[in-house]
């Protein structure tokens, strides 16, 4: 397996990565009916909806100041992670999701030290992140890497949906100086 960093245009990226990011949407809302009991009415529409909160920072995640990483498999596409710009000194990972028969080899952990790599390569000295409180393997990744738990996000895109109950909500200061 191996990372590659996606560019400009975005709609090469998006073509590689949008079939990824709607199976990582809809197995997300499918867990947290099953696991934290959430009733969703439209499973589509909520996918939908965080979609298009995807695709409007694709140009960020593009940018100098953002990256879209993708883990490939014999050229296909099995994981994905990506670094949003919030200001000049902190980035938000997020849609880190590694297809699940691909779970287990490292991929996720992967991708996510080159994302903080490049985040320190921009500048950036913190990390955030949100992820869902049924992905207890992801938060043993992040707390591995040097996370800890915080308060929510300002702007959480759990709250987008009303779902903040059910997230984290994470950062990680990139350097020893460096106050989140």
């Amino acid at each position: 397996m191996r990372i590659q960093r996606l560019g400009n245009p975005p709609i090469q990226a998006r073509a590689l990565v949008e079939p990824l990011l709607r199976e990582y949407l809809h197995w997300a809302t499918h867990q947290l009916e099953q696991q934290c009991g959430v009733v969703i009415e439209d499973h589509q529409a909520l996918a939908e909806k965080h979609h298009q909160e995807f695709l409007q920072e694709l140009p960020r995640l593009l940018g100098a100041s953002g990256r879209l990483l993708v883990g490939l498999d014999d050229g296909e596409v099995v994981g994905v992670g990506a670094l949003r710009p919030v200001d000049d000194t902190t980035a938000h990972i997020k849609r880190m999701y590694v297809r699940p028969e691909f779970r287990g080899d490292g991929l996720g952990r992967a991708l996510l030290q080159r994302l903080l790599s490049e985040a320190r390569a921009i500048g950036y000295q913190c990390v955030r992140l949100e992820t869902a409180v049924f992905m207890t393997e992801a938060h043993g990744l992040y707390r591995s890497l040097g996370f800890h738990s915080i308060p929510m996000l300002e702007h959480s895109e759990t709250a987008l949906s009303g779902l903040q109950e059910h997230a984290y909500f994470m950062e990680l200061p990139l350097t020893r100086a460096a106050a989140c």
